[in-house]
C-alpha cells in the first residue's frame, strides 16, 4: 500500500528532479571549467549549489497543542509499515521533546537524545547537535515491535528534580513571579518540593525509509502551550521548517490557545508553506446521525476553522489520523478512505513539495543564469576577436615586403604603451581592494559584529523591565542595519572607482564594454529588516524576560544573534565573492588584450619571415574559431535541460525529468 501512497511518489519524483538537477549543473560546470575563461569562484559556486541541491531536505514541523494527535498522524501518514505505531501516541505518552526524524544514511536505525541539563549551557541547538559526547544514544531494533517500542518510549521521559534546579534551567518560574501558595511545590511520585519535567531536551531518530531517503525530514513537536519556557524551539526548528502542518482538534475547533500559537509563532512567516489538520474527526461519527448530518457538520468546523485563522478552506482539512492508522495496519480499504488521510496526502504531495521545488528554481536561476551569460559573453567576444585577426592576416597578405618592418615597430610601441598601462592599473587595483575592505569588508566583519552581540548581551542582562531588554533588541538591530546602510554605500562607490579606471583602458585598446553591477546587497538589507521585524515581535511574548539572570533571555538572545551573525558572514563572504569576480573578469579582459596584441606581433613576424606561411595561420585561426563556436553550442546543449527543468511544471505523480537529463542522470531515482 505504501507505495501507491500520493505522498510517496511525489517525494520520489521531487528527488529524481532534484538530483537531475544536480546533475545538470554538474555537467554544465565541468563545460566551463574545460574552457578556462571564468573564475574559480564562479565554480566554487556551481558546485556548492549543485552539493546543496543534491544533499537538500525538506523538513515539514508537525506542529499543534498537546494531545491534538501530531505523532498519531506521522505514524499514520509515513510509518503504517511498520505493522503498528512507530513513535509514542497512546494516553499518557505524549511526546515530551521536539523530535528530527531522519534517513539512516548507512542505513542502520537509531536514536540520538539530549539531555535537558543541556538548557543550563550557553550554547544553541544547532551547535549542540556538533558535540556527539553530550548526547544519549540508543538502538532502534525495527524487526521486533516489543523492543522498537521500548526504545521510541523514552521519547516520554520525564524526572523529578528539586524547585531550584528547575528554575536554573529555566523550567520552573522564578521566585518574584510564583504565586505564594504554590511556592512549596507537591508533585505525587516525588514529593514536597519537587517537579515533574522532561527527560530529554532534543532527539533525533534516524530511519532507513523511502519516504526519508527522498529527501524529507519530519519535525515532531511536543505540544506548544509551555513554548515561552523554551524559545529555541520556536527560533530553531519553526524558522527552519520549509513547512508547517498545524494540527486542531475536530471536536474543539481553533481554542483560544490554538489561535495564539498560529498568530504569535506560525503566520508570521510568509516564506513558510501552511497545511491545518482538523484531527480526530471520528468523534464526530455519530451513529444517531445520517451521513449526511455528519458531512455538513465537518465542513461547517472546516469553514469556521479557515475563517478564524485567516485562511483558504483549501489550506484545512479535516482527516482521522487514528483510524488511518488502523485501516492501514489492517488493510481495510474503506476505513482508510473514511478517514480522509489520502486528501492529506494529496493537499502535502501537491501544495508543500511544488512550493520547495520553486525556491529550488529560484536558487539555481540566481546563480546559473548569471555565470552561464558570463561565459557566453567571453566566448562572444573571443570569437570577434578571432574574426578580427582572420581579417588582418587576409589584409596582411595584401601587403608588400617594405612595408611589413613599419608595421613591426608600430606594433611594437603600441605593446609596449600597453603594458606601461597595465602596470599602472594593478596599482589602482591594490588601491581599489583596500578600499573594498575600508569601504565593505570592515562594515561586515564578523568580528565587529560579535563585539556588538557582547555589548548588547551585557547590557540586556543588566535591563530591569522588559521595555529596557525590548529597547536593547531594537538597538541591536538598529546598528546591524546602519552598518549595512554604509556597506550598501561602500560597494556602490567600489563599483564606480573600478570601472573608471578600467574604461581608460576600454577607450584606448578597444577592450569590450563592462557592465558591471553592484553587489546587491539591498535585498539583504530587507531580509534583514524583515528578521529584525519577527524577531521583536517574538521578544514580546518572553513572559519571564524581566528576571535578569534568566537563562531562557540569554539562550533565546543569542540564538537571535547566532543567527544574525551567520546572516551578516554569509553577506560578507557574497561581497568578497562579487570583488573577486569584478577583478578577474576585468583582469581577464586585460590578457585577452595581451594574448591578441600578442599573437598579432607573431604574425606579422612570421610575415616577415615568411610571407607564404599566411595560409597555414589563416586556416588555424579558423579552426580556433570552429573550436569557440563549438563550445558556444555544447554550452547551449547543456544549459537548454537544465531550463526545462526549472520551467516545467510537475503534474501528480510525474517525476517530470526531460529525456536529456534523464539520460544524463542515468536512472538515479529517489
Amino acid at each position: 500500500m505504501e507505495e501507491q501512497q500520493p505522498i510517496v511518489v511525489q517525494l520520489a519524483a521531487f528527488n529524481q528532479w532534484r538530483n537531475a538537477v544536480a546533475t545538470q549543473i554538474q555537467t554544465l560546470e565541468r563545460l566551463i571549467a574545460d574552457s578556462g575563461l571564468l573564475p574559480g569562484s564562479a565554480l566554487l559556486r556551481m558546485g556548492n549549489l549543485a552539493h546543496c541541491i543534491a544533499n537538500d531536505q525538506l523538513r515539514v514541523a508537525f506542529v499543534g497543542e498537546f494531545s491534538r494527535g501530531k505523532s498519531e498522524l506521522i505514524n499514520a501518514l509515513f510509518f503504517s509499515n511498520y505493522g503498528g505505531r512507530l513513535l509514542p501516541s497512546a494516553s499518557g505518552q505524549t511526546t515530551m521533546c521536539p523530535v528530527e526524524i531522519q534517513h539512516a544514511p548507512m542505513g542502520v536505525p537509531g536514536m540520538r537524545l539530549l539531555p535537558i541539563a543541556s538548557r543550563g549551557l550557553d550554547h544553541t541547538i544547532k551547535d549542540l547537535k556538533k558535540n556527539q559526547s553530550i548526547w544519549q544514544k540508543f538502538p532502534l531494533p525495527l524487526e521486533q515491535a516489543s523492543q522498537r517500542t521500548a526504545a521510541l518510549q523514552h521519547l516520554t521521559d520525564t524526572i523529578c528534580v528539586g524547585v531550584e534546579e528547575a528554575r536554573r534551567i529555566g523550567l520552573c518560574p522564578p521566585l518574584n513571579q510564583t504565586r505564594k501558595d504554590r511556592l512549596n511545590t507537591v508533585c505525587p511520585p516525588c514529593g514536597l518540593g519537587k517537579v515533574q519535567i522532561p527527560r530529554w531536551r532534543h532527539g533525533i531518530i534516524c530511519l532507513p525509509h523511502p519516504v526519508l531517503a527522498a529527501g524529507l525530514t519530519i519535525l515532531d513537536t511536543p505540544g506548544l502551550n509551555a513554548i515561552g519556557a523554551e524559545p529555541e524551539l520556536t527560533l530553531a526548528m519553526l524558522m527552519e521548517a520549509n513547512a508547517i502542518v498545524f494540527i486542531l482538534g475536530a471536536d474543539t475547533g481553533v481554542t483560544q490557545s490554538d489561535l495564539d500559537i498560529w498568530e504569535n509563532y506560525l503566520a508570521r512567516n510568509p516564506r513558510q508553506n501552511h497545511l491545518v489538520v482538523l484531527n480526530k474527526i471520528d468523534t464526530l461519527w455519530d451513529e444517531l446521525k445520517d451521513p449526511e448530518e455528519i458531512e455538513e457538520e465537518i465542513q461547517e468546523q472546516v469553514r469556521r476553522t479557515a475563517e478564524r485563522l485567516g485562511v483558504d478552506t483549501a489550506q484545512v482539512l479535516a482527516v482521522s489520523a487514528q483510524k488511518a492508522l488502523l485501516g492501514r495496519i489492517k488493510q481495510n480499504e474503506e476505513l482508510v478512505e473514511k478517514s480522509r488521510i489520502e486528501a492529506l496526502e494529496l493537499a502535502i504531495a501537491h501544495n508543500l513539495i511544488p512550493a520547495k521545488r520553486r525556491k529550488i528554481c529560484d536558487e539555481v536561476r540566481t546563480t546559473i543564469d548569471r555565470i552561464f551569460a558570463d561565459q557566453q559573453m567571453l566566448l562572444t567576444n573571443q570569437i570577434k576577436d578571432l574574426e578580427q585577426n582572420h581579417h588582418s592576416l587576409f589584409a596582411l597578405k595584401d601587403q608588400t615586403e617594405d612595408k611589413v618592418p613599419k608595421l613591426l615597430a608600430a606594433h611594437r610601441q603600441t605593446i609596449t604603451q600597453f603594458e606601461q598601462d597595465r602596470l599602472r592599473f594593478e596599482q589602482k587595483k591594490r588601491d581599489f581592494l583596500s578600499q573594498a575592505e575600508h569601504l565593505l569588508f570592515s562594515l561586515l566583519d564578523p568580528v565587529a559584529i560579535d563585539l556588538v552581540i557582547s555589548n548588547a548581551k551585557n547590557e540586556m542582562l543588566s535591563a530591569w523591565t522588559t521595555a529596557g531588554i525590548q529597547e536593547r533588541l531594537r538597538q541591536f538591530f538598529t546598528e546591524t542595519l546602519s552598518r549595512f546602510e554604509k556597506a550598501l554605500h561602500g560597494a556602490e562607490r567600489l563599483n564606480t572607482l573600478m570601472l573608471i579606471s578600467y574604461s581608460d583602458l576600454e577607450s584606448r585598446y578597444g577592450l569590450p564594454h563592462l557592465n558591471a553591477l553592484p553587489y546587491a546587497i539591498m535585498p539583504r538589507r530587507a531580509e534583514l529588516m524583515e528578521m529584525a521585524e519577527h524577531y521583536e515581535s517574538f521578544g514580546k511574548r518572553l513572559e519571564i524576560a524581566v528576571n535578569t539572570q534568566s537563562a531562557v533571555v540569554r539562550k533565546a538572545f543569542l540564538t537571535v544573534a547566532q543567527r544574525v551573525r551567520d546572516f551578516v558572514a554569509e553577506t560578507l563572504s557574497q561581497a568578497q565573492v562579487w570583488v573577486d569576480e569584478v577583478i578577474t573578469v576585468m583582469e581577464k579582459q586585460l590578457e585577452l588584450h595581451t594574448q591578441r596584441v600578442q599573437q598579432q606581433l607573431q604574425n606579422l613576424q612570421q610575415i616577415e619571415q615568411v610571407l607564404g606561411s599566411l595560409d597555414t595561420r589563416i586556416g588555424q585561426v579558423i579552426e580556433e574559431i570552429a573550436q569557440k563556436r563549438k563550445q558556444q553550442n555544447q554550452l547551449k546543449a547543456a544549459y537548454a535541460p537544465l531550463k526545462q527543468l526549472l520551467e516545467e511544471q510537475p503534474g501528480p505523480g510525474n517525476a517530470s525529468v526531460p529525456p536529456q537529463a534523464a539520460a544524463v542522470q542515468g536512472g538515479s531515482a529517489g
